[in-house]
């Protein structure tokens, strides 16, 4: 009796020592298919930075094409707008000349511009402006402004009379003053309309106010320093000899007392005698001091074809990077999403 007590209660300790064994052994299921972490390791936080910067590097590839298809757009719009002005211009450049209107103004100028007018009346050299230095032919010199008075007006206007070298810019070395310092009243000149513009903001301002040198052409300020109308005349380029008045010598002065150029008469010079009426060498004109005029041809500027095909051209190779960008980056994501599937996986075999 006692034996079968004793081997009862030694079965019941087994099965109670297996129960803890077991209970003690049990692997239980830990497995968190989303697991939220505390903290964050630093590979965790530069791959973030990583993705941030990529994204913000596919936004600008995203950009690049479009900005620069734009640009390319507007400038076929400019080409158009270029071609347009230049065959105007040319046209407007067979035309005969006419005499200028008596009541033109600065806002004409765009509808006249590569106009050929004609002026007549007199210089008034006392006011003479140079623009420069200009380099002509390696040759260093500048750019004559010189107002100009008409006859039938009395308006003052200013006229660029064309390059002069820098040996002559004072008058008095210069000679066949008849074309160099035309003195008569009915010197008649033809000349080309041009569109006055203001100096831009990134060209030289004149710092000198008593100067009568100007870096860049400023045709509104040189225009109130003479008390002309901004117009902005071009003189054409003339190699001819001149005789304004037959009844008056060429080479008489007939400045005031406050002129600033002569203070005596000058004798006419034995080229100015002994050469007839005809034409000039540029050479010869260029040593007398008589300025160079402006060649009655188009100097407008057209390279917006270049900037079409650059910009054009940017725009596609800019898809093309952004499409295999776009691969690249998505074969990315792929990898990084199996490689997180694969440490999950890696978590549930650990603790299973």
């Amino acid at each position: 009796m006692f034996a079968t007590h004793l081997r009862a209660l030694r079965l019941q300790r087994g099965f109670a020592c297996k129960r803890i064994y077991a209970v003690r052994h049990v692997k239980t299921s830990t497995v968190d298919w989303k697991p939220i972490k505390s903290s964050k390791t630093p590979n965790e936080e530069e791959r973030k930075k990583g993705g941030v910067g990529k994204k913000v590097v596919l936004g600008l590839m995203f950009a690049m094409p479009i900005i620069s298809f734009y640009l390319g757009t507007w400038q076929w719009q400019r080409l158009e707008w270029k071609n347009n002005l230049i065959a105007t211009s040319e046209s407007r450049l067979t035309y005969p000349p006419v005499v200028l209107p008596k009541n033109f103004t600065a806002d004409m100028a765009e509808n006249w511009q590569y106009r050929r007018v004609i002026i007549k009346g007199h210089f008034v050299n006392e006011e003479e402006m140079f623009v420069g230095p200009r380099v002509k032919d390696s040759k260093k010199g500048y750019v004559l402004f010189t107002p100009f008075v008409r006859k039938d007006t009395g308006e003052k206007l200013l006229v660029e009379r064309g390059w002069i070298s820098e040996e002559k810019v004072n008058p008095q070395l210069r000679r066949l003053q008849h074309l160099s310092l035309p003195q008569s009243d009915n010197v008649e000149i033809v000349c080309l309309v041009r569109i006055p513009r203001k100096r831009g903001s990134f060209q030289w301002e004149k710092k000198d106010h008593n100067s009568r040198l100007w870096q860049v052409p400023d045709v509104f300020e040189m225009a109130a320093v003479t008390g002309a109308s901004p117009l902005y005349l071009q003189a054409i380029y003339d190699l001819s000899d001149h005789k304004w008045d037959s009844d008056i010598p060429s080479t008489e002065s007939k400045t005031n007392s406050r002129s600033w150029f002569f203070n005596r008469k000058e004798k006419p010079s034995e080229q100015a005698k002994s050469k007839p009426l005809g034409e000039f060498t540029e050479w010869q004109l260029i040593q007398a001091g008589v300025p160079i005029g402006k060649e009655p041809k188009i100097d407008l500027r057209n390279n917006h074809l270049q900037y079409l095909v650059t910009w054009y051209g940017l725009s596609l190779l800019s898809t093309v990077f952004l499409v295999v960008a776009l691969k690249k980056y998505n074969k990315g994501s792929a990898i990084s999403r199996a490689q997180q599937k694969r440490e999950k996986l890696r978590h549930a075999k650990k603790y299973m």
